[in-house]
């Protein structure tokens, strides 16, 4: 007796090109395109074509998408170890600047980061080797490593999370500030009116890059005092 309600061993049409890295290549488009709330396990198998359950073969929930989602972001920051050829405060930098570069291709994805734990744990895996690496060269100790790092990756976060919200190369904050500074009552906040004064317009337009860099270079800079200092 041929039970009815089943179905046959053969999948439906587009099921047959069916993989984790096609569900995860058409989730990211989706959250790229319509940003995070808009991925649902419906609109990704309707996305691709297929009935929704044939997606929970090669990922059981979102969360397990989420996750996949920043491992195929995220994998491409590792870096190979260059020895002791580069100065572990270049390869820090050059670690830094290749996360925040996958945060920027995928603005969308940059607040999920911070608030999955399934898709921070697969951030950290595929990410920090390069930070450790040269830390440890460094002579930081590994309870200084991993405080380090983690302030690291906040400040690259929170940068990018920032940078997202304004979606430019720049950030023309001088009109504003230079009006409110101008207009504050005689003898209030004395040294910000003086350094803004001297600043002018163009000395406080703010570029992103330079911004970045001019943190990356603060930050090596206490790290190196700090191993310098237990050294």
């Amino acid at each position: 007796m041929v039970n009815v309600g089943k179905r046959s061993g053969r999948p439906r049409a587009g099921e047959e090109r069916l993989s984790r890295e096609a569900i995860l290549t058409a989730a990211l488009r989706i959250v790229d395109d319509e940003g995070i709330d808009a991925l649902t396990m419906r609109r990704l198998a309707s996305t691709l074509g297929v009935n929704p359950m044939s997606l929970y073969h090669h990922l059981p929930n979102k969360a397990a998408v989420l996750g996949g989602l920043a491992e195929l972001v995220f994998a491409g920051v590792e870096q190979t170890d260059p020895g002791d050829a580069v100065p572990w405060q270049e390869q820090l930098k050059q670690a830094a600047r290749a996360y925040r570069n996958a945060l920027r291709a995928h603005p969308n994805l940059a607040l999920q980061v911070l608030s999955d734990t399934s898709a921070v744990s697969e951030v950290v895996v595929v990410t920090v080797e390069p930070y450790y690496r040269a830390l440890d060269r460094a002579g930081l100790s590994p309870r200084q490593i991993v405080e380090t790092v983690n302030t690291l990756v906040d400040f690259i976060h929170g940068f990018a999370l920032g940078e997202a919200s304004v979606r430019s190369e720049t950030f023309d904050l001088a009109p504003d500030l230079l009006a409110r500074v101008q207009g504050l009552p005689a003898g209030k906040a004395p040294t910000l009116v003086r350094v803004v004064s001297e600043l002018g317009p163009e000395g406080l337009a703010y570029d992103f890059d330079s911004g970045f860099e001019s943190g990356l270079t603060v930050l090596t800079a206490g790290i190196a005092t700090l191993a310098d200092r237990d050294r």
